[in-house]
């Protein structure tokens, strides 16, 4: 099998950070602010099923990490707000954690890859449904 480069790997694991980093934020607003279990609960298990990986190759994924080098660090887009509500907060995270799992999905299909697309794909869709039903709640 195929080792794979460190510039793939500086992908998955901006990417898992991601999905992670999102995911909590709608954990907590699930659980804190909506009080909702069955929500904090769907997210907390989607979290630890997707960010919590083999510690070989998480290893792999800290050696290939440049924060400090890295070139979209400081990128901001023209014109996107400072402030947002809580809904926008959702929708945001949402969108965020849902690219990443399509990026995820495609990096599993590398040759050496050892992660599972299909876990990745299912997620997102499962994540469509959270954020649908998040928006209801506080939305009432």
């Amino acid at each position: 099998m195929a080792e794979l480069p460190e510039k793939t790997l500086r992908i998955i694991d901006a990417n898992l950070n991601r999905i992670g980093e999102g995911l909590r934020v709608l954990e907590d607003v699930s659980r804190l602010l909506l009080n909702s279990g069955d929500l904090s609960q769907q997210l907390k298990n989607l979290r630890h099923r997707l960010v919590i990986i083999e510690p070989a190759l998480e290893r792999k994924l800290i050696q290939a990490r440049d924060a400090a080098g890295d070139v979209g660090r400081d990128l901001e887009v023209p014109g996107e707000p400072k402030h947002r509500d809580v809904s926008a907060t959702v929708v945001a995270n949402s969108r965020r954690v849902q690219e990443s799992l399509r990026v995820m999905e495609e990096m599993a299909k590398l040759p050496g890859a050892v992660l599972d697309s299909e876990k990745y794909k299912q997620a997102r869709f499962s994540l469509y449904t959270i954020e649908k039903e998040m928006l209801a709640r506080l939305a009432a």
